[in-house]
């Protein structure tokens, strides 16, 4: 197999001709579709270069195939996101892969940028990634962020149809990272402002789910969870929001909501996605890690707006896994802080005996 290989790397050159070019691509796809073949793709270092080369070819149909080819390649395999980053580091050449993801993406005229930013999704997934790209894009680009959340922000960007949901979930798999996550609350551009409205972006649930995993993996640095209480974030009611129904409160509870949440229209509708229904309450839970968060969600009525979505997911139209979510939440609002004991429960040490315990529930 290894022969063959490079003689299809042969082919997989700028310079052949465009039919060899395509057999050879289509062979590469074929190869995707099987776990043991995109193994002994991820082996082959020359093979790595030659595609990821062949994103820039001046054929659209070859770049695109070669764009295909490594979406399937980084899909589900971390180790082969590993390899193809490894294989194609950045240069001064510009022929990196990083480098050629975030020109095209940057560029309103490509045509390329949906494929594109579905492989820095998938290379941006495991999670001993995420902070060596994000610290190669700032090397590339110091202000990278910003401009990534520009283009993200404008719906009219890319002029060839190119809709860039994908860039949600690749600022959720960035999250990950702590470096950027500082980034994120130390930037003067306002990073996470800008984008935490489209939590509730009604056009497109990549878009939303992106962005509340997003806010999940800021949710779960405790050492922010103040910034985000503060005037300067407001996050509780971007989180509320998707949960709350039509309900109507009386005049204390409504007091208490945050503005947004006060008096909603009775056509008023959750979040219809099951998952991010429950990422948003895994945000809940984490924000509930201090004293302090769990003060501030008890005073700004959270556990009023969970009590109803909590009897929403007890219908026909609700779902377990958000309802769990739910109660988790409630469970911990509704016990007093001496019942709690704690001021941050992520400083519990939980002894391996308990450990064990919880890992057979869980069976």
């Amino acid at each position: 197999m290894e022969n063959q290989l490079a003689e299809v790397v042969q082919f997989l050159q700028k310079d052949s001709r465009i039919d060899l070019k395509s057999t050879a691509l289509a062979n590469i796809l074929g190869l995707t579709g099987d776990k043991s073949g995109v193994e002994i793709i991820y082996s082959n270092a020359d093979l790595l270069r030659a595609l990821v080369n062949l994103l820039t070819d001046e054929s659209h149909v070859i770049a695109k195939d070669a764009c295909f080819s490594l979406i399937n390649i980084t899909a589900e395999n971390d180790s082969a996101c590993e390899a193809l980053l490894n294989a194609n580091p950045s240069n001064r050449q510009e022929t990196g892969l990083l480098q050629i993801i975030i020109k095209n993406v940057l560029n309103a005229e490509s045509q390329l940028t949906d494929p594109m930013l579905s492989i820095l999704s998938n290379l941006s997934r495991p999670e001993n990634l995420p902070n060596s790209i994000v610290n190669n894009l700032l090397e590339l680009d110091n202000t990278i962020f910003d401009k990534l959340v520009s283009i993200f922000s404008r719906a009219d960007y890319n002029k060839q149809n190119q809709n860039l949901n994908y860039l949600a979930a690749v600022f959720s798999n960035l999250s990950q990272s702590s470096a950027f996550r500082n980034l994120v609350a130390s930037s003067q551009t306002r990073l996470l402002q800008r984008l935490l409205p489209f939590i509730s972006h009604e056009s497109s649930v990549i878009r939303r789910g992106g962005i509340t995993g997003f806010l999940k993996n800021i949710c779960f640095d405790s050492s922010l969870h103040e910034w985000l209480f503060s005037t300067d974030v407001d996050v509780l009611p971007f989180i509320l929001l998707p949960l709350a129904g039509p309900e109507e409160f009386d005049d204390e509870t409504n007091e208490q909501l945050p503005i947004e949440l006060q008096f909603l229209e009775s056509d008023k509708t959750r979040e219809s996605d099951p998952d991010i229904r429950t990422i948003l309450l895994e945000s809940l839970a984490q924000l509930c890690a201090t004293r302090n968060g769990r003060l501030y969600l008890r005073n700004k009525g959270t556990y009023e707006i969970l009590r109803e979505l909590h009897k929403f997911e007890l219908t026909s139209a609700g779902d377990m896994k958000a309802m769990k979510a739910c109660e988790d939440v409630v469970d911990i609002l509704i016990r007093t802080e001496d019942e709690i004991g704690y001021d941050n429960l992520k400083q519990v040490e939980i002894s391996d005996e308990m450990v064990e315990k919880i890992e057979k529930l869980n069976e």
